[in-house]
């Protein structure tokens, strides 16, 4: 299991509530389906585009780590290769084509009104 559960004996009380315990599957597989929908390389790139302050983008690179470190543990705990490996991963690929280009898109023209001038450009943003 992840480094996170490395006593032998939680490890096998957290496969056994995931396996047997309904109400703990089910938070488990909330917990997945938001990571499943979430992209990390996406946020990295708001950070990169928005984000002046190097505090604040380190703290950004240390939620996307904890981002993967979670997605790792969920997969190892739900044995699934995937996140979300069942239909969902198929309805997350059709719409995170879009998705992903209304977030660039919407990065950039957060980045085009946070300019200094008012120019007509910003006015039509």
């Amino acid at each position: 299991m992840n480094a996170c559960l490395k006593d032998s004996a939680t490890e096998s009380v957290i496969r056994d509530m995931y396996k047997n315990w309904g109400s703990f599957r089910a938070m488990v597989d909330v917990v997945e389906m938001v990571l499943a929908k979430s992209e990390p390389a996406i946020a990295a790139h708001y950070d990169s585009v928005l984000v002046k302050d190097e505090k604040a983008k380190q703290l950004g690179e240390q939620v996307r780590m904890s981002h993967l470190a979670t997605e790792d543990a969920i997969r190892d705990l739900t044995e699934h290769s995937e996140l979300a490996a069942n239909n969902l991963l198929r309805q997350l690929g059709v719409r995170n084509r879009y998705v992903d280009c209304l977030n660039v898109l919407l990065a950039e023209t957060l980045k085009r009104l946070r300019r200094e001038d008012e120019d007509e450009e910003n006015q039509v943003l």
